[in-house]
């Protein structure tokens, strides 16, 4: 016999070689069950069967695969007729297919593998006629029918046990480093979700489980239980076979079973890592499939059980995985409501809060209250442990344990993210969850139960208090300003030591201060607008952090004077003029981002207050901006024009402009603007290649154009690169408890990068809360796709020229004279452009105006288009004198040539020379090796 392998390939052992059949009689069985002189002889036809799986007992051949199905078909069939002797039979045939095929040849899996899901097929629609009996034995009067009856119940359970141990058997095979073909870096466990196994990709072809979840919803055996759960897990692990799963109905049994096994076995546990799997690979098949009333009751059970009993480590883990089922269920926004309308909410709210509070909560009856579900009786409290005030007094306390400490961290995540939904959020603020999460915060007077703890300890609570309250104050923000969370915060950003605990602080501010005015004003109460200047001011600090306190700070003085007065005597105007600059070179962060933010505090901390402006431009300021305005890419240029357009209503700061000369280029700052109008209308696509514009009607955004591929854009698309390596970090495999806080860290820098491209739009420093949608897409995809890819900075180069005066100093080209033609238009071409939208809009409605206001439209279309037609006029008188100018140009220099050649003509010819030949006359030796030494000494070769 040549080579044998398993079904994956590997090498069989030398005794399986050994004992594998070379040739099987198939033909012989075959005529034995079907002849009409034997088939009525059952006990022959079980011993034939029940030999061959003797014969063959260390695993089938593959070459036999094709009589093997028919010869199972045939045996299922006898036994669905009746025929229960065939039951032994099928046991043995069950108990060999769960070992690997033999392979004689190395081309067998090719050849014959094909029959294997028919295979695997047929032996699982055993299942379908050996479900246990609907009757029960003990009913019965007669001892024969019951003896017979109770026989037929434990030769069926002994068949789904045995086909049950196959398809664990197949499922866990192959599951190693070993047999699964790995990428780099690449886990087992997502390779095995990804491709999976020759196994599981069998198992999916032959789509077994319908008939596997069809047994297991009317399973009464434990033993079948605990060996089907095992199965289904291992073949959870493959996402298609994961989808199967949702899609069969499977999850509710697997929820049944964890409410009938309630903290009595491991299959607990099992169960939980099946939901968990289908949970991460089938997301939103399975939050849709969990998501539904009588689910979410079932959660609050187990919770209220595990919370007040679970005292064992298996319980406690047990607990963690029901909290990392609950947090991707709070995932999908449909199920959120659901945790308030189960009671589940307030369940976990009361494990969330102090000890204190929760038995206040109980003593008055307002947890019970709040814990009721759909179909808990209105007059009487519902049997939850939790809610009763001499069971709950009972609960299992939590420690600084790590199994605890990863439970408050998946708790408090899970809560902050459902208060998204309005009745979740009531309910957290009559529970009190944002006090007890400030509780956690205050460097002064700590919990009692973290007295004991670690500075370790105590600083992951806060890193995950202050992940909470990130999302807390934006869903309930008045609660969080009565219970002084700005005060709390900023203590601890004061008190603390720890780089992380400071940024989180700093991301709280950050999102808290743009949640209404009455946050900025209470920050200055405080004092925070010193304490925010110090830390930015403090150069040890990380860039990082020095941008959001320049953030907090630009949007603390936004429209409020008394912070902008506070950021002015705490010497903030110098600290922000000391940045403006953009030097990406010297430093390995992403320095656009922080520039963003230097410059868009610039325009709330220091333009629009008289004072501050003087200061900043005696201190050097505006020619700081314009410094950075020429070096700086696309983006960050647009803010320095917007804040630039603000700051030139002071006339002082108006007169500097024109003083400004660049230290690179000598350029003015005038020309510097016009050389970004004209980088915009190129990128609108509304110029002729000689500089006049293409379309009267539309003399700014024509319709129909093809857009060049500028240096503008070509230096944004470079920006958005260095971008994206610093704010989009995409979550590793999401297993363990422990990864959700990444995900809220994750959360945390998207939402600072959003604040600071939410400054693109143009709006004066206006920031709004990223949607929750957008806080899960890359940076790279705000930068490709953000709306300030359609908008423009001609409308700021227009205010700035407005307020200096068209009319400048500088000696400008034809080009630039071209363009400020089109500037002085700007207002009109907007009104242009937008009266001949309003006519379009009309047409394409079908709306007739009346006559008066169609004349009144067709009146402002004609005045401003004659208006445009007259700029456009001057810009070809102005294109024609730089044709002129350029042919003139060229005359000279053609001249030049030719008056060079005259003068050659007129000089003595070479051949003058004395000697003839046209060569001056060859040198003595002596005095030509003195002037080889001379060219040599000279640098050059011989001198003309």
């Amino acid at each position: 016999m040549d080579a044998t392998l398993l079904s994956n390939g590997q090498t069989a052992s030398l005794k399986s070689i050994a004992t594998a059949p070379d040739e099987v009689d198939f033909g012989s069985i075959m005529e034995l069950m079907t002849s009409k002189y034997t088939v009525e002889l059952v006990d022959r036809h079980v011993a034939a069967i029940r030999k061959l799986c003797k014969v063959c007992c260390n695993g089938f051949l593959l070459k036999h695969l094709d009589e093997l199905v028919e010869l199972l078909k045939l045996a299922v069939s006898r036994f669905a007729g009746g025929q229960d002797e065939m039951a032994a039979a099928l046991c043995d045939f069950t108990r060999v297919a769960s070992q690997p095929f033999v392979s004689c040849k190395t081309s067998d899996m090719i050849t014959f593998g094909h029959h294997l899901p028919a295979f695997i097929k047929i032996l699982v629609s055993v299942l379908a006629y050996t479900l246990p009996p609907t009757q029960d034995p003990a009913t019965l009067e007669d001892a024969e029918a019951r003896a017979v009856l109770e026989n037929r119940k434990v030769m069926f359970e002994r068949m789904r046990v045995e086909v049950a141990h196959t398809l664990a058997c197949w499922a866990r095979f192959g599951l190693d480093e070993d047999s699964v073909e790995l990428l780099p870096n690449q886990p087992l466990i997502q390779a095995v979700a990804d491709a999976g196994t020759p196994n599981l990709r069998i198992l999916r072809q032959s789509q077994v489980m319908d008939a596997l979840s069809s047994s297991f919803r009317a399973e009464d055996s434990p033993e079948a239980i605990v060996i089907t759960l095992g199965a289904i897990r291992d073949m959870s692990l493959y996402r298609p076979l994961a989808c199967q799963i949702t899609n069969c109905g499977l999850i509710s049994n697997l929820v049944h079973v964890i409410r009938v096994n309630l903290l009595g076995s491991d299959v607990l546990l099992v169960a939980a890592e099946v939901l968990w799997n289908v949970l991460e690979l089938d997301w939103e098949g399975a939050t849709e499939a969990l998501g539904h009333e009588e689910v979410m009751e079932s959660f609050r059970d187990f919770m209220d059980a595990v919370l007040t009993r679970g005292y064992r480590f298996k319980d406690k883990i047990f607990r963690n995985d029901m909290m990392v089922l609950l947090m991707y269920i709070s995932k999908r926004v449909e199920n959120r409501p659901l945790f308030a309308t189960t009671g589940l909410m307030a369940l976990l709210l009361s494990y969330a809060v102090s000890d204190s509070r929760r038995k206040e909560l109980m003593a008055t009856g307002a947890l019970a209250e709040l814990m009721r579900g759909p179909n808990d009786l209105l007059d009487v409290p519902p049997s939850l442990a939790s809610c009763d005030p001499k069971k709950g007094g009972q609960a299992v306390a939590l420690t600084n344990t790590q199994e605890d400490m990863e439970f408050r961290m998946l708790l408090w995540g899970t809560l902050a993210r459902c208060c998204s939904a309005e009745a979740c959020a009531d309910v957290a603020v009559k529970v009190g969850f944002v006090e007890s999460l400030l509780e956690c915060l205050d460097a002064s007077e700590p919990p009692p139960e973290q007295l004991k703890w670690s500075q370790e300890q105590r600083r992951k609570v806060q890193l995950e208090a202050l992940s909470a309250l990130f999302q807390l104050v934006q869903y309930v923000p008045d609660a969080f300003m009565d219970a002084q969370g700005s005060e709390v915060v900023l203590q601890l950003l004061q008190a603390t030591r720890s780089r992380e605990v400071q940024k989180k602080c700093l991301h709280l501010l950050q999102v808290a201060v743009r949640q209404g005015p009455r946050f900025a004003d209470k920050l200055g109460q405080l004092g925070a607008i010193g304490t925010l200047i110090e830390l930015f001011t403090d150069k040890d600090n990380p860039m990082s952090s020095r941008q959001i306190c320049v953030s907090v700070l630009a949007a603390a003085c936004k429209g409020n004077a008394g912070n902008a007065k506070e950021f002015r005597k705490k010497d903030g105007v110098e600290a922000i003029r000391d940045e403006v600059v953009y030097s990406p070179d010297e430093t390995t962060d992403n320095h656009l981002f922080y520039s963003l933010c230097v410059v868009d505090c610039v325009w709330n901390a220091v333009v629009g207050t008289r004072k501050n402006e003087i200061r900043f431009l005696d201190a050097g300021g505006l020619f700081a901006l314009l410094d950075a305005l020429e070096v700086a890419p696309m983006l960050l240029k647009r803010q320095i024009i917007g804040c630039l357009a603000d700051l030139m209503e002071y006339k002082k700061a108006a007169k500097l402009f024109t003083q400004w000369n660049s230290q690179v280029t000598m350029k003015g700052a005038l020309k510097l603007l016009l050389e970004l109008w004209h980088a915009e209308q190129e990128t609108a696509g509304n110029l002729t290649p000689d500089g006049v514009i293409r379309d009267l009607d539309q003399p700014l955004n024509p319709r129909s154009r093809e857009l060049p591929a500028v240096a503008s854009e070509a230096t944004l698309e470079d920006g958005a690169e260095s971008v994206i390596s610093g704010t989009s970090r995409v979550a590793g495999k999401f297993r363990h408890a422990k990864n959700f806080a990444d995900t809220a860290n994750r959360t945390d820098r998207l939402s600072a990068a959003a604040t600071t491209l939410q400054t693109l739009t143009g709006g004066k420093g206006t920031f709004q809360k990223a949607p929750a949608s957008a806080q899960e897409r890359q940076g790279s995809k705000w930068l490709t796709n953000a709306p300030y890819k359609d908008q423009d900075c001609r409308a700021k180069i227009y205010a700035v020229l407005k307020c200096i005066g068209f009319e400048c100093q500088e000696t400008l080209s034809i080009a630039e004279r071209q363009q400020m033609e089109l500037v002085k238009l700007y207002p009109s071409a907007v009104e242009l452009e937008t009266w001949i939208q309003v006519q379009e809009s009309l047409d394409t409605r079908g709306i007739k105006p009346i006559s008066a206001d169609r004349k009144c439209i067709e009146d402002s279309i004609a005045e401003r288009k004659e208006q445009a037609a007259w700029v456009q006029g001057i810009q070809k008188k102005l294109a024609d004198e730089k044709m002129r100018e350029d042919a003139a140009s060229l005359e000279r220099f053609y001249e030049d040539i030719r008056g060079r050649a005259q003068l050659r003509k007129s000089t003595p010819a070479q051949g003058d020379f004395e000697g003839g030949g046209g060569y001056p006359p060859r040198l003595s030796g002596d005095q030509d090796d003195d002037m080889d030494d001379f060219g040599q000494s000279s640098g050059g070769g011989t001198p003309h």
